[in-house]
């Protein structure tokens, strides 16, 4: 499976704003909004996703902004520090 990392990669390779905004039932203008703001809402991801596997793609979950389980989101506020960075 190919990944297609950004929303408006995922938008053309589903053929475009009108295609995505009938798959969806969205209008022209929220899909217009999605790509503007990177993110795809929640209730898109199943229909997407479902659409894009049957392409032979697959695209990252962290386009749809979703709630997580508690400890998925404990893990990503523990980043590591770099020992580069220095304080002033």
């Amino acid at each position: 499976m190919t990944t297609i990392a950004s929303v408006e990669d995922v938008i053309d390779a589903l053929n475009g704003i009108e295609a995505v905004a009938e798959m969806t039932s969205a209008s022209l203008t929220a899909v217009y909004n999605w790509r503007a703001a990177g993110k795809f809402p929640a209730d898109t991801y199943l229909l997407i996703q479902d659409e894009l596997r049957a392409r032979g793609r697959v695209a990252p979950d962290y386009l749809w902004p979703m709630r997580q389980p508690a400890r998925i989101m404990r893990a990503k506020k523990k980043k590591p520090t770099s020992q580069t960075q220095r304080t002033a």
